[in-house]
């Protein structure tokens, strides 16, 4: 009995003097024109191609919010793991921020950043975990987890990208070859 009382009071001392904030940082190379990239990232009506979150809960349901796309765009979920809501807060030419709000209680900040000339997408989020006496091991493992869904969006994203920026230049170049046989 008071081996598992020392063993829970360790655990409860571990867990209050880890970090309770994390951070997860991605990147990706991916070959097509920085509009399109940008065009599936800041409206929240093209999330649904290449989000991560479906793959992981099938039965997630999402509601978009009027604006759905560009700075003060909404959008909120409620699937198993909880609901949340994520807004769009700033939009310039090489980043789209977000603000994430999970449960009623745990704040996260995500950023998607552009680099034109690499051709680079960077997903960058940090959080905070709230949990009473917990909070340093929730960290932890939200940031294993995150670490995972971003690759799986990154990827999604550029495969769905380079697919459209494909098919907008072949459209292109047949409607010039129509109008110059005319």
């Amino acid at each position: 009995m008071q081996f598992s009382a020392i063993l829970l009071l360790a655990f409860v001392v571990v867990g209050l003097l880890l970090p309770q904030n994390y951070h997860v940082q991605k990147s990706i190379k991916i070959n097509a024109r920085p509009p399109v990239i940008k065009s599936l990232v800041e409206d929240f009506t093209q999330w649904y191609k290449w989000s991560p979150w479906q793959q992981i809960d099938p039965n997630i349901e999402f509601s978009i919010g009027e604006p759905s796309a560009g700075a003060g765009a909404y959008q909120s979920w409620q699937g198993k793991w909880g609901q949340g809501e994520m807004t769009i807060t700033s939009l310039s030419a090489n980043e789209v921020v977000f603000n994430v709000l999970f449960n009623q209680e745990h704040i996260i900040t995500s950023r998607l950043l552009f680099s034109p000339h690499a051709k680079t997408v960077t997903w960058h989020i940090e959080g905070q975990a709230t949990v009473p006496l917990i909070s340093g091991y929730v960290a932890i493992f939200a940031e294993n987890i995150l670490s995972n869904i971003v690759t799986l969006g990154l990827n999604n994203l550029k495969t769905l990208a380079q697919l459209s920026d494909a098919q907008a230049i072949m459209e292109s170049h047949d409607s010039q070859n129509r109008t110059s046989q005319n």
